[in-house]
């Protein structure tokens, strides 16, 4: 390794220690009982690493859900809720006049989380063009990472007094029950996320704006 590669290495090396201080500090204000900035910061940190790995645009809500799908090893991030789908379907101008014809299709899942790419090809019939290029690029806005995104980070930002968990009493995945959002999920998945990156980078001796 030449001296510059040398010297990229480390400071990649010393920026990824001091953003596992960062990360490290969470668990420290949550065992404080600093449950609520524990957890918006969480949630933050989540959002500000997949606008900076993935996009790059200003998608906060997609960027958020991606990077917990792809790289917070649990594969409840992407995994539909029907309810929260139909919630978004539902107030959508495309799909607002034709919901009664996708609302059965949704339905008939039960209160199950549903695959995503199960649920766009049976709802792919019942599509035209425009709603069937929406709702590929979109079926995150009805994932348990968008009930995290907007049940949790947006209103610990933006009211101080909010949900610190999201419990699902009927939801079922594979017969069994669905596990509470809550700082250890998101935690968990925020260290892997991290994790991924700082494999990425030392791997190519690269940061992720190059």
């Amino acid at each position: 390794m030449d001296s510059d590669a040398t010297t990229k290495a480390y400071f990649i090396e010393a920026y990824f220690d001091k953003l596992q201080e960062r990360i490290a500090f969470l668990h420290e204000l949550h065992a404080e009982e600093r449950e609520c900035e524990a957890l918006m910061l969480c949630c933050c940190y989540i959002e500000a690493l997949g606008s900076r790995e993935l996009t790059g645009l200003d998608l906060k809500a997609k960027n958020y859900c991606a990077i917990l799908s792809e790289e917070g090893d649990n594969k409840i991030w992407r995994l539909i809720h029907p309810k929260q789908l139909k919630k978004v379907l539902s107030t959508n101008g495309l799909f607002k006049e034709q919901f009664n014809t996708f609302e059965p299709v949704i339905d008939d899942y039960g209160p199950q989380l549903i695959e995503p790419q199960e649920l766009l090809a049976r709802l792919e019939p019942s599509l035209d063009e425009k709603q069937r290029s929406w709702l590929q690029d979109n079926i995150f806005k009805g994932s348990m990472a968008m009930i995290s995104y907007e049940r949790i980070r947006c209103e610990l930002v933006h009211d101080i007094d909010a949900e610190t968990s999201i419990s699902f009493s009927e939801t079922t995945y594979n017969g069994n029950p669905v596990p509470i959002l809550d700082f250890e999920a998101l935690y968990s998945s925020l260290k892997k996320i991290v994790a991924a990156s700082q494999k990425k980078a030392v791997s190519s001796n690269k940061f992720w704006y190059e």
